[in-house]
């Protein structure tokens, strides 16, 4: 055989052993919506004309996680996951989210995510988000999700069939903001929308639940704000 053979070690070992585990056991299926974007949008450019504090600093990634965890809160079906042929429900049902890095793509876990405000939400991305590219995260640090939120969008992806991380429930795909063709009031108009994607566990979750999910999830993402 000619050319290099790259061994695999720590950090990229143990993500590969996990996906080939979760590929083979999680039975997948995935659900696709187009939102409309620019209510997302006007929310941003609101949070960043604020004269101090975090929402500042807010990017479209933390107004996605935020969405997430609202919605994961509505909906009982998706706070377990599925071990040993039953479901475990955790007291604190945290939710992941990717990170790339020069490592590779970490998924620190947020604690206790349903009771933190906006402000201290982005506060806690930005906290582990470094100190994931940093390499200073705790093994336990990326324990205990039932739900990762993975945004490609920046980097152009329109959207995409995620794999569910191992050990859990779901993987939200966020795709890229793009100027497409949308329907308004019978009209098509130009519109920046996204494509969101959800990968369930169909031992836990049917359709029926993660269009429910989708449909929480769309609701709070448009929602027009005075």
């Amino acid at each position: 055989m000619s050319g290099a053979v790259e061994r695999l070690s720590g950090v990229r070992k143990a993500m590969a052993g996990a996906m080939a585990r979760s590929w083979a056991e999680i039975p997948h299926f995935a659900e696709i919506v187009q939102i409309d974007a620019k209510p997302l949008l006007d929310r941003l450019a609101k949070l960043r004309a604020e004269p101090a504090g975090d929402g500042g600093r807010a990017s479209v990634n933390d107004l996605i996680v935020h969405a997430a965890i609202a919605a994961l809160a509505e909906m009982p079906a998706f706070r377990g996951v599925f071990r040993d042929g039953a479901i475990e429900r955790p007291a604190d049902p945290a939710i992941a989210f990717a990170v790339a890095t020069d490592h590779g793509l970490m998924t620190p876990v947020i604690r206790g995510a349903c009771d933190l405000a906006f402000p201290e939400l982005v506060a806690r991305i930005r906290d582990l988000s470094d100190r994931a590219r940093a390499r200073r995260l705790a093994p336990e640090e990326f324990e205990g999700a039932v739900m990762t939120v993975s945004n490609l969008g920046t980097l152009g992806i329109d959207t995409g069939f995620p794999v569910i991380n191992h050990r859990q429930t779901a993987l939200l795909f966020a795709g890229a903001i793009a100027e497409r063709p949308f329907v308004i009031d019978g009209q098509v108009v130009a519109r920046p929308t996204m494509y969101l994607t959800l990968a369930a566990d169909h031992r836990i979750i049917d359709g029926v639940t993660s269009a429910q999910y989708l449909g929480k999830l769309r609701a709070l993402l448009e929602r027009n704000e005075a």
